[in-house]
């Protein structure tokens, strides 16, 4: 039941961030959209913000391959791409509110991961510290993340493909270089 009403709730933020800004919907709404008590909602979360990075979370998962690897990671790119793209009111009212920051978070969470999986299979056969391994990770995540909220604030304007294959002209065989770098086998 605690699932259910917790995907109840996600569902009504979402129809409701399809219509209007984050920063204009309250916990009253959402109760009473789903016809749930105001204790219930702050059972299972604190406030908005809070539902938002669960809902972000879950979507955003959703769109994640079990692995990246250097084959796959602009497939990655491109599911998240189509699916911010194709729910265009509704992160615009996330973007433009007080939920840009745990829209940020989510995106930066999701990019490290990718990376993380990307550079780790860059690495196959060289010996490189997990430190580093983060470190490269991190480097190629704020890449990414930056690009795309550039994307973001110019309003998702250049086609979501396009964004893409410019991300992998620039970072194809760069992981491999960026692993190699920090290499003790070099």
């Amino acid at each position: 039941m605690a699932q259910s009403t917790k995907q109840a709730l996600a569902a009504s933020l979402k129809k409701m961030l399809e219509k209007r800004n984050l920063d204009d919907i309250t916990v009253k709404e959402l109760v009473e959209d789903c016809q749930v008590n105001r204790q219930t909602f702050y059972y299972h979360f604190q406030d908005i913000f809070d539902l938002l990075a669960w809902f972000l979370e879950r979507e955003f998962s959703a769109l994640m391959p079990e692995r990246c690897t250097t084959g796959n990671w602009q497939d990655t790119l491109l599911h998240i791409t189509h699916y911010v793209k194709g729910h265009y009111k509704l992160m615009l009212h996330i973007y433009s509110s007080n939920g840009q920051q745990v829209f940020n978070q989510e995106l930066n969470r999701v990019s490290l991961q990718m990376m993380y999986e990307v550079v780790e299979s860059s690495g196959d056969g060289l010996s490189i510290a997990e430190e580093d391994k983060r470190f490269v990770a991190n480097f190629y995540k704020c890449a990414l993340t930056g690009i795309f909220a550039d994307w973001l604030s110019r309003g998702m304007e250049e086609d979501p493909a396009q964004l893409v294959a410019k991300a992998g002209i620039l970072l194809d065989g760069a992981f491999r270089r960026g692993v190699a770098c920090f290499s003790k086998d070099s």
